[in-house]
């Protein structure tokens, strides 16, 4: 499939060994504080001036910017510009609301939500701000308060790419952030290959096992532990190799190792969708209409979305990536494949979500943001 769109280059080149020794770092934190900070420090603002100076140069010319929340070079260089611009994030749990507390606190009511609002707050000012900040003086830029809550989304619009089926808005949601619903990029002319077709047709649904862009120095040892993990549970399985590179030299029977297939082509063939909780891989196994079950390895978005699914029925209680052991994986591989329950909500929520169509919405809110500000956006 070809997209007529333009591409320009900004940053550096990807560095897959940092990005690995980085990851065996962050897996092994649970506070979402500290695990924000990390990401901050290795991801955000590895090198952000140089990516500022990329995207204020690709901007020249141009009428609108449209900027992930945690783009903060990008969205430094439309202001920079005089630019107006859109920003999208792909998880609700970080917007303040009185009607939900900060994640992972409980909801425990408007006047608790605001108490811990009010901490998290603080503890953002104290410890992420700084950070930001440092970077957006160095580029003459005026510094801003709550980065990672309101202070990382567009003052005018913020897309918001994720289904209310899965995260309802509450009632006081401030208006400038829209959810659209998912946006979905699929392959209709994608064909499965022949040996993993003929994998599929020799057994019942097997679980299937991604855990996308999360890698990390110890691939064999992961490989090893999911493998351990599905012979326990008496399971086939499907393990796509992702940026982690998952796979062993030799194969059990029972085991498919593979690397890239679009999750549109491969989810609903499964049982199950073992993954790691990222918006975009949460999404699609939700429109499979499978369960899933959610191996958080940042303890950000990625435990909100597996908080999320358990509460909806639609998968077990997450199990944070560094206390993955086979047994545990194994008893939760075990719990859904015995739920009719699990199973009947995953398909009706998978009904839901296949009729939305998150990109349509996304462009007409942009077109309309674009309009009422005479832009020549098409």
């Amino acid at each position: 499939m070809v997209h007529s769109v333009g591409f320009y280059a900004v940053g550096v080149p990807f560095d897959f060994y940092r990005m690995h020794r980085a990851m065996d770092k962050v897996v092994k934190i649970k506070d979402p504080l500290r695990s924000s900070i990390l990401l901050v420090k290795e991801g955000i603002l590895y090198k952000a001036e140089k990516w500022y100076q990329g995207c204020l140069e690709a901007m020249a010319g141009q009428d609108l910017a449209i900027c992930h929340s945690a783009d903060i070079a990008g969205q430094e260089a439309a202001i920079k510009r005089n630019l107006p611009w859109i920003s999208v994030s792909y998880c609700p749990g970080f917007v303040k609301t009185a009607e939900n507390a900060p994640h992972p606190v409980p909801n425990l009511g408007k006047p608790f939500n605001t108490l811990a609002w009010r901490l998290v707050e603080w503890l953002m000012r104290k410890q992420v701000d700084p950070l930001f900040n440092e970077f957006v003086t160095s580029i003459g830029g005026k510094p801003r308060r709550l980065f990672g809550l309101d202070g990382m989304y567009s003052p005018e619009l913020n897309l918001i790419a994720a289904s209310p089926h899965i995260s309802s808005p509450p009632r006081d949601f401030p208006i400038k952030h829209k959810f659209t619903g998912p946006w979905f990029l699929d392959e209709p002319d994608y064909e499965l290959p022949p040996d993993l077709l003929n994998f599929l047709d020799r057994g019942s649904p097997p679980v299937i096992i991604t855990f996308g862009s999360m890698g990390g120095t110890k691939s064999v040892e992961t490989t090893k532990l999911l493998v351990e993990a599905v012979q326990r549970a008496g399971e086939r399985a499907i393990i796509q190799a992702g940026w982690g590179n998952l796979g062993l030299d030799k194969a059990p029977e029972t085991i498919y190792f593979v690397g890239f297939v679009p999750h549109a082509v491969l989810f609903h063939r499964g049982c199950c969708v073992i993954h790691h909780g990222g918006a975009g891989t949460t999404a699609s196994a939700c429109r499979a209409g499978v369960p899933s079950i959610i191996v958080p390895h940042l303890a950000t978005d990625q435990s909100y979305w597996g908080l999320s699914l358990y509460k909806l029925g639609v998968a077990p209680r997450p199990l944070h990536r560094c206390g993955m052991t086979a047994k545990r994986l194994a008893k939760r591989i075990e719990a859904v494949k015995s739920s009719n329950f699990m199973a009947d909500r995953a398909k009706t929520l998978g009904r839901k979500i296949q009729v939305e169509d998150g990109l349509t919405t996304a462009v007409g809110l942009i077109e309309e943001f674009a309009a009422n500000r005479n832009l020549a956006v098409h």
